[in-house]
């Protein structure tokens, strides 16, 4: 069977786990309102139940982020962003829904609801004979409403740093046995 979009959430049952070597986990901040700068997690894991109601479960490493600038990524797994320290993870939970993830996040021990566009794809069949499908995330959460909100104002008045974070994952889930 080939790769096709689904335009409705039809995911065949079952338990399917992200291939983290065929997936990401990415994030977008814009900085002093000019440019956006990207990063992503290198640490997650997710799972995916298919069927009539289907369900994603994932969890980030937050000491995984990068932005491929040291100086950066310290920063951000510290107290005034991540916390990492104190908080390791973030999770996030939903049922797949008319082209939505649905569901809770928690950043930093604050859950709030969560709503991201979802692009289903698949089922396929890899050369081994395994069964996958794909799922796209894309949403944008406000930091603040997760206590993230170190920011350093700028001499016209701005700050830094936007408040609200694109998020958007391309997930490859492989069915399980």
């Amino acid at each position: 069977m080939s790769t096709v979009e689904q335009t409705t959430t039809q995911i065949p049952a079952g338990t399917y786990v992200a291939d983290a070597s065929h997936s990401t986990v990415e994030f977008a901040a814009r900085h002093m309102g000019i440019s956006t700068v990207r990063g992503r997690f290198t640490k997650f894991e997710a799972t995916l139940e298919g069927g009539p109601e289907p369900r994603l479960r994932g969890t980030i490493d937050m000491t995984s982020a990068t932005t491929f600038d040291e100086t950066r990524d310290v920063h951000l797994t510290s107290p005034e962003f991540f916390d990492a320290e104190r908080y390791p993870q973030t999770t996030l939970e939903g049922r797949l829904e008319n082209g939505r993830l649905v569901g809770e996040v928690t950043l930093k021990g604050v859950t709030k609801p969560i709503e991201f566009r979802a692009r289903v794809t698949g089922p396929n069949t890899d050369p081994w004979g395994n069964e996958r499908v794909g799922v796209e995330l894309e949403g944008e959460l406000n930091r603040h409403d997760f206590g993230v909100s170190w920011n350093a104002p700028l001499p016209g008045g701005e700050f830094m740093l936007g408040d609200n974070v694109e998020l958007i994952a391309s997930l490859s889930f492989v069915k399980q046995g």
